[in-house]
């Protein structure tokens, strides 16, 4: 076996001694309390089958999806509440097709004007007493349907170029209209010392010494059909009654015979027009 020169190991010692372990450096061989520690085990997972091979002869179980099932619920909703729609729909037909419902019609029968009075005074303006009755006829067509009316309000006015001039209002106690019946309710009207419009004044006394003034009226109740005893819901409706003059109304000999005083309109929820 052969030496090493001197200089040679010396050059050896040197260099081992150069290389430091860098810090946090830990020898995987050395012994904690005379004994090496080892690097903790991992255990292994077993090897996972196939889902085909887990059960022999049995095909894998399937989740159903959710959406599938919400599909399915909307579906039957919706088709429950289509057979309620026609099932609805063909009860209302059959019962147009029994009792043959017809729209009320409304006019106005009679104007009475106890006083009407247009005054001036010295500064221009002018003032108006009036007081006057009108008599509203309501007839129910329908031969197998009575009528029920809640209380009636109304509004009396005169007509004029400029807008009509609401004179007054006042109210009627509901009733129940019999089969083919004609029901007369009066309403009047009553100012005194309202303020006009001079030419608007003026116009008034000339029209209403030629009977040539107009009177309007709006009737707001709410009405609904009656069969058996039993009453359908109110529904609210609205009667505008075209402004009509005193010479028409004594022509028509008060009660509008020969359909010469016109019907009223009739809107249903007060803005949608019947007839």
């Amino acid at each position: 076996m052969t030496e090493r020169p001197p200089e040679a190991a010396a050059a050896a010692a040197a260099a081992k001694t150069m290389l430091q372990k860098p810090p946090g450096y830990r020898d995987a061989m050395a012994t904690n309390g005379g004994a090496a520690t080892r690097p903790p085990m991992v255990p292994r997972k077993p090897p996972q089958l196939p889902p085909t091979l887990r059960h022999p002869g049995k095909p894998p179980a399937r989740r159903r999806p959710r959406r599938s099932c919400c599909c399915r619920t909307c579906f039957w909703v919706t088709l429950i509440l289509l057979a309620l729609v026609v099932v609805l729909a063909v009860a209302c037909f059959l019962a147009y097709l029994w009792f043959q419902p017809r729209l009320p019609s409304y006019r106005i029968e009679s104007i009475r004007v106890s006083r009407f009075n247009v005054s001036s005074r010295s500064d221009g303006s002018s003032y108006l007493d009036a007081a006057a009755a009108v008599a509203v006829q309501a007839a129910n067509h329908n031969g197998k349907m009575e009528l029920s009316y809640a209380d009636l309000e109304a509004w009396v006015s005169v007509a004029d170029d400029d807008g009509d001039v609401t004179i007054g209002s006042s109210g009627a106690s509901g009733f129940v209209q019999g089969k083919r019946n004609s029901t007369v309710v009066r309403f009047s009207a009553n100012v005194k010392g309202m303020m006009v419009d001079e030419a608007v004044g003026r116009r008034m006394a000339v029209r209403f010494k030629s009977k040539e003034l107009r009177f309007g009226l709006e009737l707001r109740t709410r009405v609904a059909a009656r069969v058996s005893g039993k009453r359908t819901r109110r529904v609210p409706i609205r009667v505008v009654c075209g402004a009509v003059s005193l010479k028409q109304v004594a022509t028509a000999g008060g009660g509008g015979h020969g359909g010469v005083l016109p019907n009223c309109s009739i809107y249903l929820f007060r803005w949608i027009k019947l007839h």
